[in-house]
């Protein structure tokens, strides 16, 4: 490969990069994802997590849902794309979009934006750095696709536990708001009696 090539290219891949760590950290965009790898039956989260989930970071992030293309690097809203990726030969209000749809397209947009990273870039999402020398520029499609089996299997845990953390977190955070909601009841409702 030229050397004007491998320029280009390596450009490109950190662009990717870039774009994929945003997409990693949007908000509305995780609220899909959180909802569709939570409400799997593999995941053990009840109905109490879920519903929680569908209310705190489902239903507000329907509306303005951003993404990021990892090919154009161009920002989509994923509902409107849906909306308009639905119809059928072209004809307005044709199509039909099921919610499902639209937070499996949320979840695939995170994995493959996870395969877009260094594992320095993974571990700094999770608030640690603590990285094993070697690793902090590596790629995790670099690994998932390397020729060595143990660095198959370590881009396959890396991805893995990430969702796993990424889920428990979203639960956590949709759960941490739900019982705020419910605190904020109990007050109104202790300051309505005392008036």
């Amino acid at each position: 490969m030229k050397k004007e090539d491998q320029k280009a290219e390596k450009e490109l891949r950190e662009i990717r990069r870039q774009t994929a760590l945003k997409n990693l950290v949007a908000q509305k965009l995780s609220g899909l994802a959180v909802a569709y790898f939570a409400q799997d039956e593999k995941s053990g989260y009840g109905s109490t997590p879920n519903d929680a989930v569908e209310q705190f970071l489902y239903k507000p992030a329907i509306e303005g849902a951003n993404a990021y293309d990892l090919k154009s690097g161009e920002e989509f809203d994923l509902v409107y794309k849906s909306l308009l990726g639905s119809r059928k030969d072209g004809k307005r209000y044709s199509g039909q979009v099921a919610e499902y749809d639209i937070i499996k397209t949320g979840a695939e947009i995170i994995q493959d934006s996870l395969t877009a990273i260094t594992v320095g870039d993974l571990m700094n999402l999770i608030g640690s750095e603590n990285i094993p020398k070697g690793y902090a520029d590596k790629y995790i499609a670099d690994l998932a696709q390397s020729g060595d089996e143990k660095e198959k299997e370590l881009a396959g845990n890396l991805i893995g536990l990430y969702l796993s953390y990424f889920t428990t977190k979203g639960v956590s955070k949709s759960l941490d708001m739900r019982a705020g909601a419910i605190k904020g009841g109990l007050e109104k409702l202790v300051q309505g009696e005392a008036k």
